[in-house]
């Protein structure tokens, strides 16, 4: 049984219903929406339940699953979408992934060993949510919420993705979730950093830096092919760029162009499932 199996709802079957309409990117998003919160020292269970409903309300608790007194499990509902909580009192597996494998994440060098040295973990999910862009944004808006909710809890230290394979400290976490609350009425924002990473490499003798991440919305990933900006500048494009396609404002797409410095346009190249952002002014 798989990591998040026993998290699935069950359903009955349902009659035949008209087919949904197809995804505008041309790939589908992830319909599932999984993340794991890792812990520095075993809690009591109820102190999960407590800090969501002080967040939420009684009214989030659906349910409490004891039966498995090492692992046990709760349901959350937020404006109507349902979320699996579960506690293992366990490291997290490295046969699942290895976070030591992750040299780079929204952390710093202390973070990072105080992340790597974590001692138990919750996993929240959201099974079957995020069917078309609309409802994964909204999905992962929610998701947001709730594990900044969790992340409060004394001994979180940071949330990983494997969707994005990205590692977030709990400082950083708690501060993007406080943006997206703050901003939660503009549906022009959206989270990206924490749920699209930024990485580099190399292509030959051609640097690369590309996102990770925007495949569990529907979208291509995003890599400059040997961009001349800073480090930094390109993140903050990298970013927005996410958000655009994220928030429904722009798609990019197989030899489109797009001009970051006026007159001198880039051009985009679909390659190995991802888009490279090749010359112009970058």
């Amino acid at each position: 049984m798989g990591l998040f199996d026993r998290f699935k709802r069950k359903k009955d079957p349902e009659p035949a219903a008209e087919p949904p309409a197809a995804p505008a990117p041309g790939l589908a998003p992830e319909p599932d929406t999984q993340a794991v919160i890792l812990l520095n020292r075993e809690i009591d269970w109820t102190t999960v339940s407590k800090a969501v409903e002080g967040r939420f309300g009684p009214q989030a608790l659906v349910s409490t699953d004891t039966s498995v007194p090492n692992a046990p499990a709760m349901t959350f509902a937020l404006e109507g979408a349902e979320f699996f909580c579960g506690y293992f009192a366990m490291p997290h597996p490295p046969q699942v992934y290895d976070l030591s494998s992750l040299p780079e994440g929204l952390f710093s060098p202390e973070e990072r060993e105080t992340l790597l040295a974590h001692k138990c973990f919750l996993v929240l999910a959201q099974k079957g949510g995020g069917t078309s862009l609309a409802e994964k944004r909204g999905i992962c808006r929610l998701f947001t919420r709730l594990a900044g909710a969790l992340m409060e809890l004394d001994g979180a230290v940071g949330l990983f993705l494997a969707e994005a394979e990205l590692l977030v400290s709990r400082r950083l976490y708690l501060q993007h979730a406080a943006i997206l609350e703050q901003n939660w009425d503009d549906p022009a924002y959206f989270p990206a950093p924490l749920w699209v990473s930024i990485r580099g490499g190399r292509k030959g003798e051609a640097a690369l830096t590309g996102t990770w991440g925007l495949k569990q919305f529907g979208f291509l990933e995003l890599w400059f092919l040997d961009a001349k900006s800073p480090w930094p500048e390109l993140h903050e494009k990298l970013y927005l760029m996410s958000i655009y396609q994220i928030t429904g404002t722009e798609l990019y797409k197989n030899m489109d162009t797009i001009a970051f410095t006026p007159g001198d346009p880039s051009l985009f190249r679909e390659l190995n499932g991802a888009l490279f952002i090749v010359g112009g002014g970058v």
